[in-house]
């Protein structure tokens, strides 16, 4: 017995050897890959970047990163080609470097390049790979504009002497916690909360490029403040607040015939987007049925919830649609609604006032920046079932009232979110970047 007691502990230490020998085995093709980078960028000469032919003077050539783009959604897909758009007809040179399903696809109807990266690699050889494909890509242009990727993205950027400007709309960390179950509370929570070493981890992957970065971009004043409690400088955080294009709208995109309401909420289909909570809310709304556009890993749950309640007859699921489907689809229901625990500030309420279709929302995050209670939409306390009904209630009973919200805040969002003026800030920023110089943080979101 005593002889056993003895040796126990040496087993646990081969045991517990052998378990981390395994683990950094994992690593090893990650550890190499950097170490292939960062020897190209010792032996080969950092080139400046090559002025193109007819190169307009004044002009940018600018890499946007993203970790999506079309065909995938999402905010940054929807973002990054708009965007890149404009400023190509403002002179500038534009290149994409993005993560897809689809390496081979026709981008031709683009007006600038994008490089594709398999998405579905072992992850290490992807770091690697997306890490050296921007680096190539870095060094031909005159500053990176991030919007995804950005550990790599500043590794790549480091080693080939470019600026970054990032683009953040979300905290990563917080929602990486939250789909791994690492963490359970809200993102207001996360930043206050003590941090175990995974957490630890996951927040340096999200903050250390920001302290790279020479300008960060947030579309709202919540974000603003998010952002600068990472220990970031305020100064070097500037809010450009989103905007939208003008829209197309699909002929074909039609939701099937219903003789009572039609609420509609477009999101990703997580935890905080509160999809379940309006799922719940339709036994006590007789003759409203619930259209849900968007995707996500919660849709099976969601599914069989509707299924539990007794209401999977009155939740239509559209799964993913194309941008012109959603505007379509829009327009088509009596009131759109946000039950989120968490927005930077949702574009898709911008969709919604464009739509002139009546807004209930979450005063969540930024959301209450774009919407003013009782004027351009009706907002609720968050987790607030009672005053969510009572709000769709409101709006059944008085519709006269959801046709002034939407007019006002169609008005309004001309006013305040115009893409233009969207493109002209981004612009600025990116200038400043280039030549040296710090952009201006004058600018204000202003509640509409």
């Amino acid at each position: 017995m005593p002889l056993a007691v003895k040796q126990a502990p040496a087993i646990r230490s081969a045991r517990e050897s052998s378990a981390f020998a395994g683990s950094s085995a994992r690593f090893v093709p990650l550890y190499l890959g950097l170490a292939r980078i960062a020897a190209l960028s010792l032996w080969r000469p950092q080139r400046r970047a090559r002025a193109a032919p007819g190169r307009v003077p004044g002009s940018m050539r600018i890499l946007f990163v993203a970790g999506i783009f079309p065909p995938d959604r999402g905010g940054p897909a929807s973002y990054v080609p708009k965007v890149a758009a404009a400023l190509v007809r403002r002179g500038h040179h534009v290149e994409v470097i993005c993560l897809s399903d689809i390496v081979r696809r026709a981008d031709a109807d683009h007006s600038f390049l994008v490089r594709r990266i398999r998405r579905g690699q072992f992850w290490p050889l992807r770091v690697v790979a997306t890490t050296f494909g921007i680096w190539r890509a870095a060094r031909l242009h005159d500053l990176l504009y991030v919007n995804g990727l950005g550990f790599e993205s500043a590794v790549a950027a480091l080693l080939a002497g470019r600026p970054t400007v990032h683009k953040i709309v979300g905290d990563y960390a917080w929602e990486r916690a939250v789909g791994r179950g690492w963490f359970t509370g809200t993102i207001d929570q996360y930043q206050r909360s003590p941090k175990n070493w995974q957490l630890r981890f996951i927040d340096f992957i999200r903050t250390f490029p920001l302290r790279l970065a020479h300008e960060i971009i947030v579309p709202s004043q919540y974000l603003r403040r998010i952002v600068n409690g990472w220990d970031i400088p305020a100064e070097k955080i500037r809010v450009v607040p989103n905007a939208i294009a003008a829209r197309t709208r699909s002929d074909s995109a039609s939701l099937p015939s219903w003789p009572g309401r039609t609420l509609i909420t477009v999101c990703r289909l997580v935890p905080w987007k509160g999809v379940d909570g309006l799922i719940r809310l339709l036994p006590e709304l007789p003759e409203t049925r619930l259209v849900i556009a968007g995707d996500g890993h919660s849709r099976d749950e969601l599914q069989a919830l509707s299924h539990s309640t007794g209401v999977e007859s009155r939740v239509l699921f559209l799964g993913d649609v194309p941008q012109d489907a959603v505007t379509a689809y829009l327009t088509q229901a009596d009131a759109f609604v946000l039950n989120s625990s968490y927005e930077g500030l949702p574009h898709v309420v911008l969709e919604a006032f464009a739509a002139r279709t009546p807004v209930i929302a979450t005063a969540a995050g930024g959301t209450g920046e774009i919407v003013q209670h009782n004027i351009t939409g009706l907002l609720v306390p968050v987790g607030d079932s009672a005053a969510l009904k009572s709000a769709i209630e409101q709006l059944w009973r008085e519709p006269e009232l959801g046709r002034r919200l939407a007019n006002e805040a169609a008005e309004r969002s001309r006013e305040y979110f115009d893409f233009n003026a969207m493109v002209a800030s981004t612009e600025e920023t990116l200038r400043a970047v280039m030549s040296g110089n710090r952009a201006s943080n004058t600018v204000q979101t202003e509640t509409v």
